[in-house]
């Protein structure tokens, strides 16, 4: 029995992009640019240090615009069986050294102090955020995973990738050297 589910319009198959007329390149898109993030990161142990931020102010802000396009969208189920993902945070810290932490303001409209930031935990949570509705897409589980995209790049993850941005902008621009390598008495 092939199952179906219906969303406003449009009628979706599970495991297909054929029901969602009109959305197919921008999900395309997003899962292209996602696949990349997600190389991106398990291979930043096989660059130098100044690949991973360069790298990632190149896809973020591609990952948040194709994630806006995503359709308002409820999941088919109330949860998704998903395996744990390990976080790469412990091996984006080590690369990023000295120059992971940074000082950001929580929420631009309220007074309040700065806090600290890591760029590996932002970087982390956007893995994690992303990376499991990856691999519900690569299930045929594609509604599924448009549905949590379009919750997480509305939602944490979307914070993560902007709080991130200005950091990683600084940071290959004028922070951290060409020629850099973390040393244990960097880690932050």
């Amino acid at each position: 029995m092939r199952e179906s589910f219906r969303f406003r319009t449009v009628d979706c198959e599970r495991g297909t992009l054929s029901g969602l007329r009109g959305m197919t390149t921008g999900i395309e898109a997003l899962v292209a640019l996602v696949r990349e993030y997600r190389a991106v990161v398990d291979s930043a142990d096989d660059r130098a240090p100044h690949a991973l931020p360069r790298r990632c102010a190149l896809l973020l802000p591609r990952i948040y615009a194709a994630g806006l396009t995503l359709p308002d969208a409820d999941p088919e189920t109330e949860s998704v069986d998903a395996r744990t993902i390990e976080s790469p945070i412990r091996r984006l810290g080590a690369i990023l050294g000295r120059y992971d932490s940074y000082l950001e303001i929580f929420d631009p409209y309220e007074e309040g102090e700065p806090v600290q930031g890591l760029i590996s935990d932002d970087l982390a949570d956007v893995y994690l955020d992303l990376v499991e509705p990856l691999e519900a897409f690569e299930s045929r589980r594609v509604w599924d995973a448009v549905c949590s995209c379009t919750f997480s790049i509305r939602g944490h993850c979307g914070d993560h990738i902007v709080d991130t941005m200005r950091t990683v902008h600084r940071l290959i621009h004028v922070r951290m050297p060409e020629g850099y390598v973390a040393s244990d008495s960097d880690a932050g």
